[in-house]
């Protein structure tokens, strides 16, 4: 007999002011119009877009420090001495009626992030194991273990974003 156990997944949400707007993001994809080919059937940029440009900086700078807490405070583990958190690849997303994302994971990094820079109501949530959705909102980043399954269903309304994964290096 196999006992099933409803764990609370380790998803930190947190609202800021807009700290990219979505004119940033229609002349980041003016500049770059082709779209990466991956599980996300959006347009999308590169995954490198954050050695590209500066402009998402502030949104790094905000991630990284809330990785660094919740490290400490949900994990009870103070990296900062031996390992530093780092941004491996950051995409934009602009996704557009029946664009969707199919079930992934972000494995092995020790983190996946999304920010909302705008989204319309009642555009389609992310899920997460099946089982947890959340409803996008201006402003709003997420981060999560990089290991939980997520996908995005097709939306009926507009939705930008912009994602992150996230890992570590050492200190020498």
């Amino acid at each position: 007999m196999i006992n099933e156990v409803n764990l609370v997944l380790p998803i930190y949400k947190y609202s800021f002011p807009q700290l990219i707007t979505k004119q940033v993001c229609k002349e980041y994809r003016k500049s770059f119009p082709q779209s990466n080919t991956s599980n996300v059937q959006a347009w999308h940029s590169e995954y490198n877009t954050h050695e590209t440009t500066n402009v998402f900086d502030p949104l790094i700078d905000v991630t990284l420090n809330k990785c660094y807490e919740i490290s400490r405070n949900y994990y009870n583990t103070d990296i900062t001495n031996e390992c530093k958190f780092v941004i491996n690849s950051l995409w934009l997303a602009m996704y557009k009626q029946n664009d969707y994302t199919r079930v992934h994971h972000h494995f092995p990094f020790q983190f996946a992030a999304c920010y909302y820079v705008d989204v319309q109501d009642k555009c389609s949530p992310i899920t997460f194991n099946k089982t947890t959705s959340i409803q996008p909102e201006n402003g709003m980043l997420l981060i999560w273990m990089g290991i939980i399954p997520h996908m995005v269903a097709q939306t009926k309304k507009k939705r930008t974003c912009i994602c992150m994964n996230i890992g570590m290096d050492k200190i020498v």
